[in-house]
């Protein structure tokens, strides 16, 4: 018998799943700013593969670059300056900008309903100026290449324009990788700290 149907289905469920992480990626940028700044500092191999995924990168990186002013250019390279030389700490860099993102503006009645009477609430969401900043992602060996958001990848070594929100859980993924590569690798951060031996006494206790 001819496995041509199995394949057929299955290359139909792959097909399935492409369009649906198209249409969740889609739908999550309506509700954060992400956006590519710089890829100077990135491993090879990994953006070999981030150039796979969107070859037209380069040319939105160089039609973006061509459009920023002379203060948002000098903001990114300050960004991507960052973490060079051992140096690691890695801030954020403010681009000037701001961008219209969704937020919940009011909880409204739409109805009642029949069996308790309790009101049906529906969001009422308003667009609003965020900022946006400039974020170069510096991962420690344990982080590997990339970390994801929402499966957004956010690769290491590159500078990204990310909108306030997104930026600080960014910052703190980063920040727990770090922490995880401190404790993995044996980093005492009580070192320093004078040795204390609690005791117990019954001074000062009420009976």
């Amino acid at each position: 018998m001819s496995d041509q149907p199995d394949d057929k289905k299955a290359a139909a469920a792959a097909k399935a799943r492409a369009n649906l992480a198209k249409a969740r990626a889609a739908k999550i940028a309506k509700r954060q700013h992400v956006e590519v700044a710089s890829t100077d500092g990135m491993p090879t191999d990994a953006e070999i593969r981030l150039l796979a995924e969107n070859r037209e990168l380069r040319a939105k990186l160089d039609a973006a670059n061509a459009q920023r002013s002379d203060a948002e250019q000098s903001a990114l390279a300050t960004a991507q300056a960052q973490g060079m030389l051992l140096q690691r700490t890695v801030e954020e860099v403010p681009t000037g900008k701001t961008v219209p993102l969704p937020r919940l503006k009011e909880m409204k009645i739409v109805g009642y309903k029949d069996d308790s009477g309790r009101p049906i609430l529906k969001p009422v969401f308003e667009r609003v100026p965020v900022p946006t900043f400039f974020y170069k992602v510096d991962l420690p060996p344990c982080g590997g290449t990339d970390l994801k958001i929402n499966g957004v990848p956010f690769y290491h070594g590159a500078v990204y324009e990310l909108d306030l929100d997104t930026l600080r859980t960014v910052k703190e993924i980063v920040y727990k990788c770090w922490k995880h590569d401190a404790d993995i690798h044996g980093t005492d951060e009580n070192f320093y700290r004078k040795p204390h031996k609690p005791q117990l006494s019954q001074r000062g206790m009420s009976a």
